[in-house]
């Protein structure tokens, strides 16, 4: 991690962001990228680098998926910050509510 302190150092990397989540969207990369090479090239980078049905490649596949659904519920709850506010003032909600085309409520 001693290189997150250093681009931290250098303005590189907002301070408001954990470590966690940058390890988590950089695992969510890779395991695009590995994805990628699979659709295309037939290819399993990670099942080449670790053994194809080694610990080690489990554990990247595993490290990926969780990371994937770390990032989603980060994202849910960011975007249920935005739905509260989706609203600008003056405009109106529907209510619910179903009227008549005679005004007649």
């Amino acid at each position: 991690m001693g290189g997150l302190v250093n681009m931290y150092s250098k303005g590189l990397v907002k301070k408001d962001k954990s470590e966690l989540k940058i390890l988590s969207k950089l695992l969510v990369i890779i395991g695009a990228l590995n994805w990628g090479l699979v659709g295309i090239l037939n290819f399993d980078l990670v099942a080449a680098l670790f053994g194809k049905k080694s610990i080690l490649s489990r554990l990247v596949y595993a490290l990926v998926g969780l990371s994937g659904v770390y990032l989603i519920l980060i994202y849910k709850e960011k975007y249920a910050d935005l739905k509260k506010r989706w609203h600008t003032k003056g405009e109106k909600k529907y209510s619910g509510k179903q009227y008549s085309w005679s005004g007649i409520q």
